[in-house]
């Protein structure tokens, strides 16, 4: 592991020893050890998170030493103070400018209303989830950064050079070389922009036009090993994408690192930062790093920009802060991210900061910077001090970035898709209105362009959430989009491919299609990361033009491929695609009698983790017929033909071992019918027939299932024959020995008593069967299922009847009382054709004298022949009662 040093430093010298304000400002010296026990260094808060008691001379040792530095009240109010100051001095920046596009006059109009500095606030996902998005002191430095480098001929040459050394050597000829530009105005600089613009536009082949691709699943990502904190900058379950994302490539398609979830923070300028680091390594080096946010949010909030108590920052800031000063970039193993994911969503100040190192085991403190801390008692003084964490050694280098376009500019659609397609992801800042918010489905494609947001109250209102940052990582054109005839009217001309860091539950696996004007009525700015001409082989195999690169090399891997009528065959099990450097190819499928099969993109990519692509068509004909498999890469193809035999197999019956069936009794028979080529069940039983031979009679068939009345006993056969659509027949019998006539003959009956009672875990209403000879309460009412209900009686006699003819029965019942010569039926309810008997004597509100006798129910289940019908003693027990009126 690299040296990250998070229990000392010994980069003070590097670090200047400063506290630098948020936006800039002069070095202050840190508080020096003969200062560390006065009064104006005292801690009067909550002792940080996990903060450790020193001795006074074990503390002043440490901050000696340069390993902590002191923090007071003080330095909290020294906080606010610069923070309030450079509020006041953005917004001047705000109000001082003319002609401000609306998306910045709505920013000043809410300033204007609320006019004092804001940290993160909480935005609804759909689904119910909720992020923490930039409040108006972050939109407010973004947007006057913005617009200060809108007017800053040094940035404009910046973003001059970018486009420039990525045009072919070729074309160069047609516009100024960035030598010549070097001290003009900058309206001249601008002026060469638009040229450049021009150019781009009229030579589409410059701008990196995606292709569809088919989905080849998520590549497999190499696994962290054990990290301090035990924390993680992205979900551990992660569905790929299904949308344009899986469906198009596009040239940094495969130059992203995964999408990654900031959780409750409001450190989206981290994630893009360090997401434009991450592609640029992956663009230039073939490496494919994964670089601790958490780190750069300590070095922003502990000592760039410093800030206990507020998450909001930009990327392009933090970037420049570590350039500057020679800060390179731990990875993510060296301190992985905390997404503090117990913190609360709404406070201010310190509020909003409890328990956010709950669950998380590493360095921590409930700050917005994370640095823990170490505290010590001097008589009544108590003094604290943080922890500077360090990076010495290897890691990632910063760059410098330029701004490519700010809001009330002309919208450099070229510009930027050069950029793009150049390996140069977008460093996006942007409100977060509905259409990015709560309004977006799981495709991910943003449709909504109001600008407003849901308060509190679920109200509807104007203006953003917040202010976000993310990476634009693509462009998928309205020409790119065409399928056939269809040419889609996105708005601007196509989507930009948007990647977020709200995990990848958001949008399309974390991905987001922005129209691209969207991008230009709402976006602040976007900036890119700026680095020189090297590129890996990586990248170069994957920009390869088509019809430069080699033809696809194709495989008959079986002929003929046997199928079933009208049953789904994978084709793909025929024959096999690769290629050198494409990740998919543009395929057709066509048979000589059924046509064109399939006509799309087809994935060659073998390195993701996923099962090989298939091709499931079905065939209406039986016979044998002749594919054409043609793949081609640009102007290249290959071509292989295959048989495919189809085949039309009789359906099979069967039958499932069957119960007993007796002479004289009604006997239900069910039969098992499938084809491969049928797929309506039902409609195989509608044209399914039986026979029987005498003396067995069939009383009913319907479908696969018949009722037959055998009229002797041994072996006797069933016959079922079923009829697929072409009029193909196959006939099984089943074989049944019959046995003599039972004792107890249909109907067979059983029965019981049950208590009306809550029962389990949920006490819900439910029946528990009577043990035999146990006493019940008559007087008693049961429970109800819904409250709505009147309550029954306690108890019910219950009738479970075999009777597979469906013959009409009616039922008998009694409840009697008493033993012999002394029983009295107390309830009984004859011929009804209800199963059930309830068992009561429920005199509401009589004062009667109560009475506890023996008792049983008797049930007589009355059949059409009556010498099939059934008399039986249900159950007998005690029973409680009301004492009968003397007569």
């Amino acid at each position: 592991m690299r040296h990250v040093h998070v229990r000392r430093v010994v980069s003070a010298a590097l670090l200047l020893g400063t506290l630098v304000a948020c936006g800039g400002g002069s070095p202050s010296p840190g508080p020096g050890p003969e200062t560390v026990f006065t009064e104006g260094n005292a801690w009067t808060g909550e002792l940080p998170t996990g903060a450790e008691m020193l001795s006074p001379d074990e503390f002043r040792r440490r901050v000696d030493a340069g390993e902590y530095r002191v923090f007071s009240d003080a330095t909290l109010e020294a906080q606010a103070a610069a923070g309030a100051a450079q509020f006041s001095k953005d917004r001047a920046v705000l109000e001082s400018t003319p002609n401000l596009s609306p998306t910045l006059q709505m920013l000043r109009d809410e300033i204007a209303a609320s006019p004092t500095p804001e940290g993160d606030r909480p935005a609804a996902l759909p689904g119910g989830g909720s992020v923490l998005v930039l409040g108006r002191s972050a939109q407010l430095r973004g947007a006057a950064e913005a617009l200060r480098l809108a007017g800053s001929v040094d940035n404009a040459l910046a973003a001059y050079d970018l486009s420039y050394a990525l045009l072919p050597v070729a074309l160069r000829s047609g516009v100024p070389a960035p030598a010549e530009l070097r001290g003009r105005p900058l309206a001249e600089v601008q002026a060469a922009l638009w040229g450049l613009e021009a150019l781009l536009d009229a030579q589409p082949q410059t701008l990196g036009a995606a292709r569809r691709e088919a989905p080849a699943g998520r590549l497999a990502t190499q696994a962290l090993a054990f990290n301090p904190g035990g924390g993680r900058d992205e979900d551990s379950n992660c569905n790929a994408p299904t949308g344009l994302y899986s469906r198009y490539w596009f040239p940094l398609k495969h130059f992203l690192s995964p999408v990654k979830d900031q959780g409750r923070r409001g450190t989206c300028w981290a994630f893009t930062a360090l997401g434009a680091l991450e592609s640029r390594e992956m663009v230039q080096r073939g490496s494919a790093p994964n670089l601790s946010e958490q780190f750069l949010v300590n070095k922003v909030k502990r000592d760039w920009a410093p800030s206990d108590y507020e998450d909001g920052y930009t990327a392009d800031e933090a970037l420049l802060w570590a350039r500057l000063l020679g800060q390179s970039m731990p990875n993510e193993p060296d301190w992985t991210y905390n997404r503090s994911s117990g913190r609360p969503l709404k406070g201010s100040g310190a509020a909003l900061y409890t328990n956010s190192c709950t669950g998380y085991a590493g360095t921590c403190s409930d700050t917005a910077h994370q640095s823990p801390a170490v505290c010590t008692s001097v008589g009544a003084l108590r003094v604290c001090a943080y922890l500077n964490v360090s990076h010495r050694g290897g890691g990632v280098a910063s760059g410098p970035t330029a701004q490519v376009w700010s809001s009330g500019q002309t919208f450099p659609l070229a510009r930027l898709r050069g950029l793009l397609a150049g390996g140069h992801a977008l460093m996006a800042f942007f409100p977060v209105y509905r259409g990015f918010q709560d309004d977006v489905g799981a495709d991910g494609v943003v449709h909504n362009y109001v600008a407003t947001h849901l308060n509190d109250q679920n109200v509807e209102v104007p203006g953003p959430s917040g202010n976000h940052m993310a990476l634009i990582v693509g462009f998928l054109s309205n020409a790119d989009l065409k399928t056939g005839a269809n040419t889609p009217t996105i708005g601007g001309g196509g989507y930009f491919i948007l990647k977020n860091s709200w995990g990848c539950k958001a949008g399309d696996g974390g991905y987001y299609y922005v129209p691209a004007d969207y991008v230009q009525r709402h976006f602040i700015s976007l900036s890119a990361l700026a680095f020189g001409s090297q590129r890996s082989a990586a990248w170069t195999q994957e920009q390869a033009l088509p019809g430069r690169s080699d033809t696809p090399v194709m495989e008959v891997q079986a002929t003929p491929l046997l199928a079933e009528l009208r049953a789904p065959v994978n084709l793909a099990a025929a024959f096999r695609v690769s290629h050198t450097v494409a990740k998919s190819v543009e395929l057709t499928v066509t048979s000589d009698r059924d046509g064109t099969l399939y006509s799309g993109p087809w994935s060659t990519d073998r390195s993701a983790v996923i099962a090989p692509p298939e091709l499931r068509r079905s065939f209406g004909t039986v016979g044998l017929r002749t594919l054409t498999v043609r793949a081609a890469f640009g102007q290249r193809q290959a071509q292989v033909t295959l048989a495919v035999n189809v085949v039309n197999t009789p359906p099979s019956v069967r039958f499932p071992q069957t119960d007993v069936a007796y002479q004289g009794e009604v006997f239900q028979l069910r039969a098992q019918i499938s084809d491969p080529s049928e797929f309506d069940t039902a409609a195989l039983c509608a044209r399914t027939t039986w026979a029987v031979t005498a003396p067995d009679v069939l009383v009913a068939a319907a479908g696969c299932q018949a009722h037959v009345r055998f009229g002797a006993t041994g072996p006797r056969f069933v016959r079922a024959t079923a009829r697929d659509t072409e009029g193909q027949t196959v006939s099984a019998n089943a074989q049944l020995d019959v046995q003599p006539p039972p004792a107890n003959p249909y109907p067979r009956v059983s029965a019981d008593v049950a208590s009306r009672e809550s029962t389990g875990p949920l006490n819900l209403c439910g029946e528990v069967t009577v043990d035999p000879n146990a006493t019940i309460d008559l007087r008693k009412d049961g429970c109800r299922a819904l409250v709505t209900q009147p309550l029954p009686p306690r108890y019910v006699a219950r009738a479970v009847v075999d009777n597979p003819s469906g013959e009409a029965l009616s039922y008998d019942w009694k409840l009697v009382i008493g033993k012999e010569n002394t029983a009295i039926t107390l309830l009984e309810k004859n011929d009804s054709p209800d199963p059930t008997f309830e068992l009561s004597d429920r005199r509401p509100g009589e004062e009667s004298d109560e009475i506890t006798r023996a008792c049983h129910v008797e049930l007589e289940v009355n059949a059409p022949d009556p010498a099939r019908s059934k008399k039986l003693t249900v159950w007998s027990g005690n029973c409680i009662n009301y004492l009968p009126a003397p007569r």
